[in-house]
């Protein structure tokens, strides 16, 4: 017999993962003859391997930790220079992705102030690259003064600038052909919660999406109970993990198990350095928008959450 022990194994690994329960089955190969003991080391050893790599909490480490600072209409150049200042000055989780959803006309000051290592995002795009459009600022416009990233679909765009799912999907659309990567939000309001219509919202929000997104590679789903926003409320993580878990299965029966198991999908509403670290702990919790923590010091500690 060869001396290697592993020369007589036929090896053909397959896994089978049940979207529902998330708990991998693997099916490990027959050995072509009776094993000897180094074969049998070698198939247990194949075994600690592939449920290591495809457990449920190897799958959420292999999608990098996202979170992002959404200012809002907040800051001037003083108050911006110190936010800046803090998180250039401070230890951040080198596993965590960090961006910062700076209002357009600070970008360009943000950026110059702000670590290479932190992106920067305009808060909004249309869905054109130019125009008679007063107001409006285009992806190519962001991209040709620092910026990678757009937030687009925020709830107050929704609620107060009336933005249709369709709308915003287009928006989507565009920035991604120009380059941009996109924090794509959707979230329902407290009467839809109430009706108990929570997937049903945000199964519609995520199939204008769907329509026209063809490459998820550059898109953050971000979902934002619209109840939970600056309200001081804010989902238990059981209740972000459920819905989390709905949009899991949503792209794994919509779009594909590939874009389900590698899209990061942020939970945002009032989360804070108190409650951060138990939401990243949930599986479907790859991230978060974060609002007004964002502009105070806390935020370091809300990157650091799975530190």
């Amino acid at each position: 017999m060869d001396n290697n022990p592993s020369a007589d194994i036929s090896v053909d690994l397959r896994l089978s993962v049940s979207s529902k329960a998330h708990k991998p089955t693997a099916v490990f190969p027959k050995l072509s003859k009776r094993p000897s003991e180094g074969q049998k080391k070698v198939s247990k050893l194949l075994s600690e391997i592939l449920y290591a790599n495809f457990s449920t909490d190897s799958k959420m480490s292999a999608r990098k930790f996202c979170v992002g600072g959404n200012w809002k209409m907040n800051g001037d150049q003083k108050s911006i220079a110190e936010i800046c200042k803090t998180l250039s000055g401070a230890a951040l989780d080198p596993n965590t992705e960090v961006v910062i959803g700076c209002p357009a006309i600070y970008l360009m000051y943000a950026r110059n102030l702000l670590p290479c290592t932190v992106g920067v995002a305009g808060q909004n795009a249309y869905k054109v690259a130019k125009g008679a459009f007063t107001g409006e600022i285009s992806p190519s416009m962001l991209k040709d003064i620092g910026a990678d990233w757009v937030i687009l679909g925020h709830s107050e765009r929704r609620a107060i600038f009336n933005e249709s799912d369709e709308l915003i999907a287009e928006k989507a659309e565009h920035a991604l052909a120009e380059g941009l990567k996109v924090i794509a939000c959707i979230g329902e309001t407290l009467d839809e919660r109430e009706a108990g219509k929570t997937n049903e919202v945000v199964a519609r929000q995520m199939c204008a999406y769907a329509k026209k997104v063809r490459d998820w590679t550059n898109v953050v789903v971000a979902y934002e109970p619209v109840w939970a926003i600056g309200t001081g409320k804010t989902a238990t993580p059981e209740q972000a993990q459920e819905v989390h878990a709905f949009l899991r299965q949503w792209l794994t029966d919509n779009i594909s198990k590939e874009v389900s198991a590698a899209l990061r999908i942020q939970y945002g509403g009032s989360v804070t350095a108190a409650n951060a670290k138990e939401l990243a702990k949930k599986p479907d919790i790859d991230g978060f928008l974060v609002g007004g923590a964002s502009l105070k010091p806390e935020f370091v500690d809300i990157i650091n959450a799975r530190q």
